[in-house]
């Protein structure tokens, strides 16, 4: 499977933010890729370069509002060349004017765990067609993890079933148990939407303009 991300103008995704087998990305966006900013969206421009979302105020662009889901995928073992292992998961979205973006984030790590608690209890209320709203911040502890809610329609979603299993999981230091978790979530949330297997996204880098290998 191979996304292709065209370059567009920053502000324009900003502004917009606001309001198959084959999967095309128009953007790919990161989440807490700095630590030492204030910011948790940032816009992949090319092989490890990225560009933090803002508002033209400055402040931290923190909402994705106004999206559909469309599908789920964990892109595995990304870090191989570099020498250590690490899985990411990919949130595919399209806005109300047909764009597609991408978000990706460490698999095991708490925003991962967030959306993906948040969008079973959104599969759970029969609500994955629904317009949503993605929102993230950073926590104020010394690793600054980037925590995040969904909300349909203004109601926060959440599957407390899932919520105690991963804080179980958490609580006894169950890395395996965690991932398990996820996995297992991420495959029955995609499948219910697009119907299809979970497969692992891989970007085409052909162009030089085009989001950073993940």
């Amino acid at each position: 499977m191979t996304n292709t991300i065209a370059p567009v103008d920053t502000a324009e995704l900003v502004a917009e933010l606001g309001g198959s087998t084959q999967q095309t990305v128009d953007f790919m966006i990161g989440v807490g890729l700095k630590k030492d900013s204030d910011a948790v969206f940032f816009k992949y421009d090319g092989d490890e370069q990225s560009t933090a979302l803002v508002q033209k105020s400055g402040k931290p662009v923190t909402r994705i509002g106004n999206v559909f889901l469309t599908g789920l995928s964990i892109a595995d073992n990304v870090y191989a060349d570099a020498g250590f292992a690490g899985n990411k998961l990919n949130v595919f979205l399209e806005t109300q004017q047909g764009r597609t973006i991408m978000l990706t984030a460490g698999l095991t790590t708490i925003w991962s765990q967030c959306v993906l608690t948040a969008l079973q209890g959104l599969a759970d209320a029969d609500g994955l067609t629904h317009l949503i709203d993605i929102d993230t911040w950073k926590g104020n502890s010394k690793m600054k993890p980037c925590f995040a809610a969904i909300r349909d329609g203004g109601m926060k979603m959440t599957s407390n079933v899932m919520y105690q299993a991963l804080a179980d999981a958490r609580s006894d230091r169950d890395y395996a148990k965690t991932e398990a978790l996820l996995r297992d979530a991420v495959e029955i949330i995609n499948a219910a939407v697009t119907g299809g297997e979970v497969l692992p996204a891989v970007i085409d880098m052909d162009d030089e303009n085009a989001g950073a290998d993940f």
